[in-house]
């Protein structure tokens, strides 16, 4: 290449660089000019500037005593006063509670107080993303005046807990903008924050100095400095800031179901529409790739019959301990039914004729995949009967049994809907799980499984009470243990009272009772010695 042409392809580069430069520019003041403009034509009520920085100290709270400090009674409150907020919200700008979406009030508001009445950590996680997803379909339903639960829950779900509130998450610093720059005792705010940051340098001049000069100052201001700007006050700073975008989406949830401002609602024909279209697989294909999984689960159940029909008969198959027949093959089964159900959703939304049209031969394949997934999941869930029976309960048998019983519950419902295309499946879903959720949360586990190991190992079924399992529970397994007698009071009062010495760490019923039933009670140093020498072991 010539001197000419490397010349020539420079200048061409510098051109394109700078035409880059100049559009990038000129889309940075485009966007600029457009986010003026949408704060110029958004007018603000007084109840959405209030709710600005209401959303923002409830965010704050969310975050610091749902996710980072959990504190039962607070907790508790925390998301009443979320929900009720969302309510009022609502009610303001004109929505309507329907049947339904009063329905969904009343349980938001019940599972509010699982905080408040267990002690168990995973339950309270479990319940906060219930109540999460739960709260943003509330508001998106009752936005839009629904009257059912959604038929094509999935794509409302994702609307209304990523699609509107992500929109719309810029709205809150306008709408506090909005508020901060009309009104006078606003100007008055900004002119008193001005004057503080003004004098924080001269403050911490004089401060110096005056420590200096004098003892008793000096202690006093190391004093107030230690305890505001001690690990837990920038700690409480940080979760501050990163309350700020959570409160943005909140308000952004808010604001966009209620507004509905360039948004895309769901569109119940076109999600019809797409789904009736979206299935390109010829129909033999699909069946002549079943059928070999399908031939296979039935030379399972022929040759393995008397295997599997072992549990209900009480016995064991030769060669096999209670430990080893319960746990050979339990979690594989389990895999087998996720994957049952992945089939016959796959063969149900993507072959050529399927829906309304669904021919029999599908019918027969979904059918015949849910009875032996069933089978399976009544095999596995008295193989683990069987177990529970001679080894007691755990807590991951007590979850995987509630988990296996809510795959059976799917199955079913895929069954009636093989005869009842019209069924709302949906809605049959979100009744049972709701059920089965609230069971779950409102048994409290561990104490169901603290107490039905105490009974039979004094019955004589359980040849030993594991102890170490029961010091690992929450404060409600170990309250039931307490009150039965069968364990180290001592012990339970140092796992529990001792090793929970902030005021948050028992704000709920059962570990009230629980420090009420121990009392007070005297650790001595061979006492704590040997318990921490315990703890170390198990």
């Amino acid at each position: 290449m010539t001197e000419k042409e490397f010349v020539a392809v420079d200048t061409e580069i510098i051109e394109n660089t700078e035409n880059k430069t100049v559009s990038e520019d000129s889309e940075k003041i485009n966007d600029s000019a457009e986010i003026a403009e949408e704060m110029e034509t958004l007018n603000f009520s007084g109840t959405e500037k209030t709710y600005a920085f209401i959303i923002a100290v409830l965010a704050f709270l969310w975050l610091e005593f749902q996710i980072f400090n959990p504190a039962g009674f607070i907790t508790t409150s925390v998301n009443i006063a979320i929900i009720t907020a969302s309510v009022v919200f609502l009610k303001k700008n004109g929505c309507k509670l329907t049947a339904v979406n009063k329905i969904i009030a009343v349980i938001l508001y019940l599972f509010s107080f699982v905080f408040s009445i267990t002690d168990n950590g995973l339950i309270k996680f479990l319940a906060g993303v219930f109540l999460f997803i739960a709260n943003a379909y509330f508001i998106y339903s009752a936005a839009e005046g629904k009257s059912e639960i959604e038929k094509f829950l999935p794509a409302a779900m994702k609307k209304a807990v990523l699609e509107f509130p992500v929109s719309n998450m810029h709205i809150q610093p306008l709408a506090v903008k909005s508020s901060l720059g009309h009104s006078k005792s606003a100007g008055n705010i900004k002119h008193i924050l001005l004057g503080l940051l003004m004098t924080i340098p001269v403050t911490f001049i004089i401060a110096s100095l005056l420590a200096s000069a004098d003892e008793g100052m000096e202690n006093i201001l190391n004093s107030l400095f230690s305890k505001t700007f001690s690990d837990n006050g920038f700690e409480i700073l940080l979760h501050f800031i990163v309350s700020i975008p959570c409160g943005m989406y909140l308000f952004g949830m808010l604001y966009s179901n209620c507004k509905r401002d360039n948004i895309e609602p769901l569109d119940s024909a076109l999600c019809e529409f797409r789904i009736d279209n979206m299935g390109n697989i010829p129909n033999m294909v699909l069946y002549t790739a079943v059928t070999p999984v399908l031939l296979l689960y039935v030379l399972f159940f022929i040759t393995q019959a008397g295997y599997f029909l072992s549990p209900f008969t009480g016995t064991l198959p030769d060669g096999f301990t209670y430990s080893e027949y319960a746990r050979r093959g339990f979690f594989e089964l389990c895999a087998v039914t996720l994957i049952n159900l992945a089939i016959i959703i796959f063969i149900s939304f993507l072959s050529q004729k399927h829906g309304r049209n669904k021919p029999v031969a599908l019918k027969f394949y979904t059918l015949a995949l849910s009875f032996s997934t069933i089978i399976l999941i009544i095999v596995s869930i008295s193989k683990m009967v069987m177990y529970i029976s001679e080894y007691g309960l755990t807590r991951l048998r007590f979850y995987t049994m509630w988990f296996m019983l809510l795959c059976a519950a799917v199955f079913v419902l895929i069954i009636v809907k093989q005869f009842r295309f019209e069924m709302k499946f949906s809605a049959r879903f979100s009744g049972i799980f709701t059920v089965m959720f609230a069971f779950l949360c409102f048994c409290s586990p561990d104490y169901l499984i603290a107490k039905y190991n105490i009974e039979m190992y004094k019955a004589g079924y359980l040849d030993e009470l594991d102890t170490s399992m029961i010091y690992d529970m929450s404060d409600d397994g170990i309250l039931c243990a307490v009150r039965s007698g069968e364990i180290d009071v001592k012990k339970a009062y140092y796992v529990s009272v001792e090793s929970d010495d902030e005021l948050i760490d028992y704000l709920n019923i059962s570990s009230l009772i629980l420090r009420e039933e121990l009392g007070e009670i005297e650790l001595t140093a061979e006492d704590e010695e040997k318990f921490c020498t315990l703890n170390d072991l198990f």
